[in-house]
């Protein structure tokens, strides 16, 4: 009896030794979190997507700068006073460029020429036969000093680079988000997969073990059966764990991407599930404050904040009347009598103003809206990172339990397989203490892995996510 104990010892700790081994030797190519999240910003199509939305920014500016170009304006129109006369009753050439400045005031500059001769052109029109020249400004007194379309409008565009990195940057958190989620379900499958493997080659070696001395009339042929019938049960546990990781693997793969835009097959394994990251309450109050400032969701109100405050300054710029003063200098080429300056004042108003008070009065609301939003968001902030606290301090005191239930399972595991040897208790409750050992290392790997997965919310509920690709 002793012999056969001695024997099935030797075999048990051969057997384990080939387990590591073949655990460690599936680790020579692995993958860590930060290489698979590295590998994502590299090449995902989401991101390079998103990334896009800054040519779409730098485009609008250069359309909101338009309204800023000079535009040249040129005319010319000839009347004879019959088919075969050379007299001309109207021969007008007009010229010129104006240009409107992006300073207080908006005023325009206007450079031109002018010549217009013949009998039938309007006295007031009439130029001499060299033309004149003209250089002249015109800028509004009341609306439009502060602000006017064309401003508005570039300074709305001017704030899109901001709303483009903020898109950008919540495409991204999410992306990361859902990806280092699946890289740790990855990781826990493996280690799963571990676990009842290590049983599985147990229940096989002890079967081998078994059917051996039953063959030598040393035990029942039932204990050899009940052997088998727990080397299957846990070899179906086993092909359910495999599946498992194969498709973690799977979810984890449409994450991986060439730089060309194909998708790629991930061949490596994950990390084994590392230590934990810690936390204290000086921590979380400081990541509380940054994540007002880091979460893109913010980023994206202020700058609808921003973008309604211009449209609501211009809406109540157009409640003003409009004063346009005017003012030209002309130059007579070949006279000495060039002091002519012309002076002049525009005026116009509705009456009611209903259309620019109706503008100011939704942009006014809007703004109220946006500023409860905000309050909103800043509120579903902090619930996510108070439940993210809860969720990895709770995984925390788990897996301290799941760790030392684990240490009393395995001490009863190795005790009741003790006792079997010297004959002592039956195949029976060794199974049994070894499911228990076996659920209990599961149990210890699932909160480890819940952990983990709660402090990648964490991270991601504070905004900075992309940290773990750093």
């Amino acid at each position: 009896m002793l012999k056969h104990a001695i024997r099935f010892c030797i075999i048990f700790s051969f057997g384990s030794l080939f387990a590591v081994y073949s655990v460690n030797a599936q680790q020579t190519d692995t993958l860590s979190l930060k290489q698979f999240l590295q590998s994502i910003l590299a090449a995902h199509p989401a991101l390079q997507s998103a990334a896009l939305e800054r040519n779409i920014a730098d485009a609008e500016i250069q359309s909101a700068l338009g309204g800023f170009d000079p535009a040249l304006r040129s005319q010319y129109e000839l009347k004879y006073e019959g088919w075969q006369s050379t007299t001309d009753r109207i021969n007008h050439f007009s010229a010129g460029v104006e240009m409107p400045l992006n300073t207080l005031f908006g005023p325009k500059i206007m450079v031109g020429f002018d010549r217009a001769i013949g009998s039938s052109i309007n006295p007031e029109e009439r130029t001499p036969l060299a033309g004149q020249g003209m250089v002249g400004v015109s800028l509004p007194l009341w609306s439009g000093v502060q602000t006017d379309r064309r401003r508005t409008n570039l300074n709305k565009a001017q704030l899109r680079p901001f709303l483009a990195t903020a898109n950008q940057r919540f495409e991204q958190n999410n992306l990361l988000r859902a990806a280092a989620i699946q890289y740790w379900n990855w990781a826990e499958a493996l280690e799963q997969l571990r676990i009842t493997e290590n049983v599985f080659t147990l229940a096989a070696q002890r079967a081998a073990f078994i059917s051996a001395r039953a063959r030598r009339g040393e035990v029942a042929p039932l204990d050899s059966v009940e052997a088998l019938q727990e080397v299957e049960r846990r070899r179906g546990e086993v092909f359910r764990a495999r599946r498992t990781v194969e498709q973690a693997n799977i979810d984890a793969s449409v994450y991986f991407w060439t730089d060309t835009g194909i998708p790629r097959a991930l061949k490596q394994e994950p990390y084994r599930l590392p230590n934990l990251p810690t936390m204290d309450s000086l921590q979380i109050r400081a990541d509380r404050e940054r994540a007002m400032a880091m979460r893109p969701e913010i980023q994206r109100l202020e700058f609808t904040q921003q973008s309604t405050s211009l449209d609501l300054s211009l809406a109540r710029e157009s409640q003003k009347p409009v004063i346009e003063a005017k003012t030209q200098w002309l130059y007579y080429p070949g006279s000495s009598n060039n002091d002519n300056l012309k002076v002049g004042l525009d005026f116009s108003m509705p009456l009611f103003f209903r259309t620019a008070s109706a503008q100011a009065e939704l942009f006014t609301i809007s703004l109220e809206r946006t500023r409860l939003q905000l309050a909103q968001t800043s509120r579903f902030i902090n619930a996510e990172i108070d439940n993210t606290v809860s969720a990895f301090q709770r995984a925390v005191e788990r897996l301290d339990a799941a760790e030392k239930e684990t240490a009393l399972a395995n001490q009863m595991e190795e005790g009741e397989r003790k006792r079997f040897l010297a004959g002592e208790t039956s195949l029976l409750i060794v199974n049994l203490r070894e499911r228990a050992a076996a659920e209990a290392r599961a149990r210890m790997v699932s909160a480890r892995a819940d952990c983990l997965r709660a402090w990648v919310l964490y991270v991601w509920s504070i905004g900075t996510i992309a940290q773990l690709a750093e």
